[in-house]
């Protein structure tokens, strides 16, 4: 009997030691992907962590108006004379 929960336990170590590394190469291979993919795009990747430092205060509405859509377009300016520095001659 002595010799059955040995091995029971053993195998019970063995098969988490196999899914914590499983999950530690998922974890890997995802934080490489997430990289390669950041730097194929052109985007800086944003590995900062948010942490909520009190998950029970209320949320934040983002203000309305500080958002404001225009229309812009590109206008030429008008030729203007080269205006000398060293003054008229």
């Amino acid at each position: 009997m002595n010799l059955v929960r040995v091995v029971v336990r053993l195998l019970f170590v063995i098969a988490g030691a196999v899914v914590g590394l499983a999950l530690f190469l998922f974890a890997v291979l995802a934080f490489v992907a997430f990289l390669i993919v950041s730097l194929l795009t052109g985007r800086k990747p944003d590995l900062r962590f948010r942490v909520n430092q009190n998950p029970w205060a209320p949320r934040r509405q983002q203000a309305a108006e500080d958002v404001v859509d225009i229309e812009a377009r590109e206008v030429d300016e008008p030729a203007r004379p080269v205006q000398r520095l060293d003054g008229p001659r």
